[in-house]
């Protein structure tokens, strides 16, 4: 079954693991994840998928997910047979186990990018909003990827991510994290407000109080060239397909399809995804439980709210240049 010419993936975000090492305040996996969805991606479904990529156009696949990567000890081989099929690689991970054993192992992979989350301006916010008293030990993780990846002269990013914590003293807040990650690491950065994580979770601040017409629209990710897919799945299934990154914690709700045993082009070209397309299409937010009260359906600019990575943008995918899906916010 073809991919519809406008449905085209050319990202695919691909969970290696459903677990997670740490209990952010900000994450929904810090009240627990559905036990369908913390299993590890088999190495045969990571290939199958990684091969039926290359089908439908795929670019760039980011190992991430929901769930925190370095938990799994093949993630440099998972790069590697992305990097194999010439295709960029990139992933997400907390840092807290990026030691330099495993920071060599991923350079030599030959990793696009490594983005480490860093929420916390200064000590006692990050312990607070990661959850563990690891701030000095994470910085120097990052500053030390940072220099290894210099010193191999390859093409490797570091990247660091850090959501506002306090919206009213965002601009100083914002100067902290300069002055206390990006200085001292080298790495670039982006600094985002917090979302609702599709309604499930609550953040510091409403967002549609903030945006400036809070109006509901289509977020646009039923209709993006990225591809959602968990390390598990329902019924016994791995790789399930899902509605978007921001369904973490009901990801049972938002289950489109499985790419153990289907295509990426069935998944795309099938009845639930269609549905989901449907109802954006046509407005009808409230009959999807999992984006009738998210965040991501109002239109809000500022969300972004500073990086130094040339190129990044509102509305465009942090992975592939240029992939911009008109209302598709913070891909």
């Amino acid at each position: 079954m073809p991919v519809p010419e406008r449905l085209i993936v050319r990202q695919l975000d691909l969970e290696l693991n459903g677990g997670c090492n740490l209990k952010c305040e900000m994450c929904p996996q810090a009240i627990g994840r559905e036990k369908e969805f913390l299993k590890k991606l088999p190495s045969a479904v990571l290939e199958k998928i990684l091969d039926d990529a290359i089908e439908v156009g795929v670019e760039c696949v980011s190992l991430h997910g929901s769930g925190e990567p370095t938990l799994n000890k093949d993630m440099p081989n998972a790069v590697r047979a992305v990097k194999a099929r010439g295709l960029k690689c990139v992933s997400f991970t907390n840092g807290v186990r990026l030691d330099e054993d495993m920071a060599r192992r991923l350079i030599d992979a030959e990793i696009d990018v490594l983005r480490i989350s860093a929420i916390g301006a200064d000590p006692v916010s990050y312990k607070r909003w990661m959850s563990i008293d690891a701030f000095d030990d994470v910085r120097e993780n990052v500053r030390r990827f940072a220099q290894l990846a210099k010193e191999a002269g390859g093409n490797t990013e570091t990247h660091l991510y850090h959501l506002v914590t306090d919206n009213a003293a965002a601009a100083a807040e914002t100067a902290a994290y300069q002055r206390n990650w990006i200085d001292p690491t080298g790495a670039f950065g982006e600094i985002w407000m917090m979302h609702n994580w599709s309604g499930g979770f609550a953040s510091p601040y409403a967002r549609e109080s903030l945006a400036e017409a809070p109006i509901k629209r289509s977020c646009g990710r039923p209709f993006s060239e990225l591809l959602q897919v968990r390390a598990g799945g329902l019924d016994g299934h791995t790789g399930g397909v899902v509605a978007c990154c921001m369904v973490l914690g009901k990801d049972s709700t938002a289950v489109l399809g499985h790419l153990d045993d289907q295509t990426i082009a069935e998944v795309v070209a099938g009845d639930a995804y269609e549905n989901l397309r449907a109802a954006h299409r046509e407005g009808r937010f409230d009959d999807i439980p999992y984006c009738k009260d998210c965040d991501q359906l109002y239109d809000f600019p500022d969300a972004l709210v500073w990086s130094n990575i040339p190129g990044r943008a509102y509305g465009q995918s942090k992975i592939v240049g240029g992939l911009d899906h008109r209302t598709y916010a913070e891909t």
